[in-house]
């Protein structure tokens, strides 16, 4: 097929390479799971409240969360073998999708009663 700016045929298909995907994606053990769902949400209310305003024991608040997501990550580097790495401060309105990301990590890494724990204190802090 030929047209107008076009210097030859079109190719009817064009390859993409496969990709290898995981056929099963382990959930997080229950508790585990439940835990990082209850501190989401109510980030997911607490992260805007506290962008909104400048307040003191917000500032505290927020440290403790990324203080936990930095712990987070590091179980689950510890737990798998990996090296520690540096959580990303992101905006106060992801900390809810953070927490349910690392833990899941930790998860996978084996590190569920650490990170549950982890969680736990969190929630009872805020």
């Amino acid at each position: 097929m030929t047209g107008p700016g076009l210097d030859g045929p079109v190719p009817a298909a064009v390859a993409v390479p496969a990709v290898a995907v995981p056929a099963v994606v382990e959930a997080p053990p229950p508790a585990l799971e439940r835990e990082a769902a209850r501190v989401a949400d109510r980030l997911r209310v607490l992260g805007p409240r506290w962008a909104a305003r400048d307040h003191a024991p917000d500032a505290e608040a927020v440290a403790a969360v990324r203080a936990t997501l930095q712990r987070l990550a590091d179980v689950a580097a510890e737990a798998g073998g990996a090296p520690r790495r540096t959580v990303p401060a992101l905006a106060l309105h992801a900390l809810g999708d953070q927490v349910l990301v690392l833990a899941r990590e930790a998860a996978r890494a084996g590190a569920t009663d650490a990170a549950h724990d982890a969680l736990v204190r969190l929630r009872r802090s805020l």
